[in-house]
């Protein structure tokens, strides 16, 4: 363990972080070598700073590159508390579907507990051997976060939906339909929570659990979304609906808000009661978010190891009055920060990295959520020694940590220019526009850099786009194949919106990447590239062209709003040619794009971006990226001046066969 994580542990810290040492044992078991440095030594900005990363808990865990116990090492020495740990043990969740159903890739992520551990109730309906890697990667990932004084927990979707064959046994205990049916073919069901006999599954479930693994700190729970949900809740997919247990018809909206509110509250407590039977710190996070109908009725029965994941900005009145009411009860409020996705790993934008972290210290926040690229994916990531440095002191200016990087990394001699490539990559980030469609987790989802952006994406035969197709998160009728503003039964922006969105990436994002690309390139001309700085620089390099690269997509899918939904929507011909021309322009402007993209994957030997190990998924890519960009690249010049136009009937298609 390094001394720079060592100093935050000591008895205290370890029992308030979640972790109770039973009577006998020591700090030395949870520290293994010297612990002597702990006197005296100050606390972290932040007493509770947790790392949720799909690195850990989702699809990326298979990331080529992606050393698990490395990345566990760098989180306590970047001064990390907590780290959630349940990702799958088996390469695939076991959930399915009929074919053409998406559904079931929502399950490669935040696994319930059933998945893990079985119950009387369920025994038999998940195949031992899954069960068993499972539980194997959960104790060996808890077993390394402990080795670094890190303690480990869960981020689950639960209550979680359960396997089509458990209602042929026990239908009676059919729960709420928690799917999404414009993603799903197969309705998905969760338990009956208010039955005593599903109560009784999920105490086994947690003691089970609890018993194979006893250094779980803690349980983040999230429903109402990825196969999981509580009964008659407002936020489900499906509408409110549950089984026969908890609702009698001809109820108001607030009685019945009042009575799932209860049933959730259940469920919370008898995880935390559970837990606590085992380990008497352990801690239960509830994220309201979906609750919104519902909060009102929850927050009051938080409190005494029930927190409360961030739910809203607490700006609206009735957001306060749920905060106050969280203070009132003694719930802590674990705040969730936006420091970076994994689109592009390791693109700096240390300045806003040490903004947020600093607004969040300002208002108060002690329990902190934040994710960090893993080193062993971007060794040089300015951000990370960022949030570090804060966290173990917050009243270093950020000059500071910025120059101290730079030296390290490039010397004296080239630290100036490594500081205006990490501002310039800094306003490029910050200047993105906020409520583009599908800028996050989504962007592999849609297949964003890989499917072709024409005027009439209908046009192309479906035997052409299975390429991609195939994990497109949209069902065969999803109008999400063929419009990229679209999702079925809405759309996202306006022509208007989606212009200024277009026009606003145009002024401020792409001139300052393109001015660091430019610059790093004409930096490595007169650096040799096997020294320390030249390996920074080319590094640097390649993730800046790779942010250009995938803002200029994003630049792209609102450009393609524009012109092809405003072509649609034109009434004169002058509107239409209008259209017609930002169309062609756009094409123009991903072909050259795409090209771009495709000559990095080529000659980069940078991890720019998370690549599978194994099979792709709507998560993640594979090695045959390139042939998914040539893909695109050849379909777009074979279509890149076809009418734009889109089926307003498609939602009503049926399969071909």
């Amino acid at each position: 363990m390094r001394p720079s994580r060592r100093k935050f542990l000591n008895t205290a810290a370890l029992t308030m972080a979640g972790v109770a040492l039973a009577p006998r044992e020591t700090l030395a078991e949870y520290v293994p070598d010297d612990a002597s440095i702990l006197k005296g030594t100050p606390m972290s900005t932040f007493p509770w700073l947790r790392n949720l990363s799909d690195f850990f808990v989702g699809s990326l865990r298979n990331a080529r590159h992606f050393d698990r116990e490395a990345y566990i090492r760098q989180l306590a020495d970047q001064g990390f508390t907590h780290v959630s740990i349940n990702g799958l043990g088996a390469d695939r969740p076991f959930e399915s579907g009929p074919p053409g159903d998406v559904y079931s890739w929502f399950y490669d992520y935040s696994p319930d507990l059933d998945q893990f551990v079985t119950s009387k109730l369920i025994d038999g309906f998940y195949p031992e051997e899954y069960l068993r890697k499972n539980l194997e990667f959960l104790k060996s990932g808890a077993a390394l976060a402990m080795k670094y004084g890190v303690v480990p927990g869960l981020h689950v979707n639960s209550p979680r939906s359960m396997p089509e064959k458990f209602w042929e046994k026990c239908p009676f205990l059919r729960g709420a339909r928690i799917d999404h049916p414009r993603e799903s073919f197969r309705p998905r069901y969760t338990l009956a929570m208010a039955h005593p006999v599903v109560q009784q599954h999920y105490r086994e479930l947690v003691h089970n659990l609890m018993k194979e693994v006893p250094q779980l700190g803690f349980i983040h729970v999230w429903t109402n979304d990825s196969g999981s949900g509580f009964e008659f809740v407002a936020s489900l997919y499906a509408g409110r609906n549950g089984g026969p247990y908890l609702i009698r018809e001809w109820k108001s909206d607030d009685e019945i808000a009042r009575r799932a509110a209860e049933n959730v509250l259940t469920y919370y407590h008898l995880l935390r009661d559970q837990s606590k039977k085992l380990n008497p710190a352990f801690r239960v996070i509830c994220d309201l978010g979906p609750f919104y109908a519902e909060r009102k009725y929850i927050a009051p029965g938080l409190g005494d190891g029930l927190d409360a994941g961030e739910f809203a900005s607490f700006e609206k009145p009735e957001s306060r009055e749920e905060r106050e009411m969280l203070n009132r009860v003694g719930a802590v409020v674990h705040q969730k920060l936006d420091l970076g996705d994994n689109n592009v790993l390791g693109v700096p934008c240390p300045k806003l990295v040490y903004e947020r972290l600093q607004g969040a210290a300002k208002a108060g926040a002690t329990h902190v959520m934040v994710g960090v690229t893993p080193r062993s994916l971007a060794p040089f990531d300015i951000n990370g020694d960022v949030l570090q440095a804060f966290q173990q002191n917050s009243q270093t200016p950020l000059e500071d940590v910025i120059n101290a990087s730079a030296e390290r990394w490039v010397g004296s001699a080239h630290a100036q220019s490594l500081r205006e490539l990490w501002a310039l990559s800094d306003t490029a980030v910050r200047s993105y526009p906020f409520g583009i469609p599908y800028s996050t987790f989504a962007f592999p989802w849609f297949r964003l850099w890989i499917r072709p952006f024409v005027p009439n994406i209908d046009t192309i035969p479906e035997s052409d786009r299975l390429y991609y197709e195939r994990y497109l998160l949209a069902t065969f009728n999803n109008p999400a194949r063929i419009d990229l503003n679209n999702d079925m039964m809405w759309n996202f922006l306006t022509v208007e919106e989606a212009g200024e969105k277009k026009r606003s990436i145009d002024r401020s994002v792409i001139p300052p990447l393109s001015q660091a690309v430019a610059r790093s390139t004409e930096l490595l001309q007169h650096i040799e590239h096997a020294s320390p700085a030249g390996k920074v620089f080319q590094d640097l390099h390649d993730r800046l062209c790779a942010a250009q690269c995938y803002y200029r997509t994003m630049r792209n899918t609102v450009a393609w709003t524009e012109s092809v939904h405003g072509y649609m929507e034109a009434k004169s011909q002058t509107e239409k040619q209008k259209f017609r021309e930002l169309c062609r322009e756009m094409v123009v402007n991903e072909l050259d794009n795409a090209r771009n993209l495709l000559k990095l994957w080529t000659e980069s030997h940078v991890d720019w971006m998370p690549v599978t190990t194994g099979e792709e998924s709507l998560h993640i890519y594979a090695d045959n990226f390139g042939d998914h960009v040539r893909r695109k690249i050849e379909l777009m010049n074979r279509h890149a001046t076809d009418e734009p136009y889109i089926d307003p009937n498609y939602m009503w298609r049926m399969p071909k066969e």
